[in-house]
């Protein structure tokens, strides 16, 4: 896990050392492609819109961070999660102190539906894996700004990783997911996220590892109607 952390750092620091084009509001009709794709392959492949019940393991380590960086106190909790047509049915604590954790938020935001600048980085040697930087316009409200990796043939997500720039109460939100295909649908099988949250006396730093296991997709609705 620790070297998975140490990516999404190099990650940030990509994203902040590339600055984007100022004044450019033509999209590369090239990357609008991908992203038009990758918009169509997202709702397809989205099992919340598309009525099926499916269940899954989540492991969930919150680590505090000290100053430099030092790990403090570690919780872990593993639950179960049913859902059915995007909605949650059951929960259940299989393991640990749930009442230690703040509702843990395993879902990703609907990037494919915002309009974002879109960018390449410069180390693409044409893989199947095709990374874009996303931006927002500021103007227009900041959405999280980071990089997607998308499958340059069929272009479903592999990761994503988003900066929250302007999070209510934080000095620092990042969000990281990374994907596996069940069934043909896309779930999440592992969520990072990574914030300063501001106090009254002093900020609080945290870590939350999530890994997700044992996905099963079960019959959709119409299914279990007939």
């Amino acid at each position: 896990m620790s070297s998975l952390i140490r990516l999404l750092v190099l990650v940030s620091v990509s994203l902040l050392a590339i600055s984007p084009a100022v004044g450019d509001d033509e999209p590369d009709p090239v990357l609008q492609y991908y992203w038009d794709h990758a918009r169509t392959a997202a709702h397809q492949t989205d099992p919340d819109s598309s009525g099926i019940c499916y269940s899954f393991t989540a492991k969930t380590y919150k680590r505090s961070v000290a100053e430099g960086g030092r790990i403090g106190k570690t919780d872990s909790v593993v639950q179960s999660y049913f859902f059915c047509s995007g909605d949650l049915d059951s929960v259940n604590t299989v393991a640990g102190d749930a009442e230690k954790f703040e509702k843990l938020d395993l879902s990703y935001p609907p990037v494919f539906e915002s309009t974002y600048h879109l960018s390449t980085f410069p180390n693409d040697i044409g893989g199947r894996r095709f990374a874009l930087r996303i931006w927002s316009d500021s103007s227009l409200g900041r959405r999280p700004d980071g990089m997607v990796v998308i499958d340059r043939n069929e272009y479903f997500p592999y990761a994503l990783y988003l900066y929250y720039p302007d999070k209510s109460g934080y000095r620092r939100f990042t969000r990281s997911f990374r994907f596996v295909v069940v069934d043909g649908f896309v779930f999440p099988d592992s969520v990072w996220e990574v914030g300063t949250r501001l106090g009254v006396f002093y900020p609080e730093s945290y870590r939350l590892e999530t890994g997700i296991s044992d996905i099963r997709v079960w019959q959709t609705n119409a299914q279990s109607e007939q």
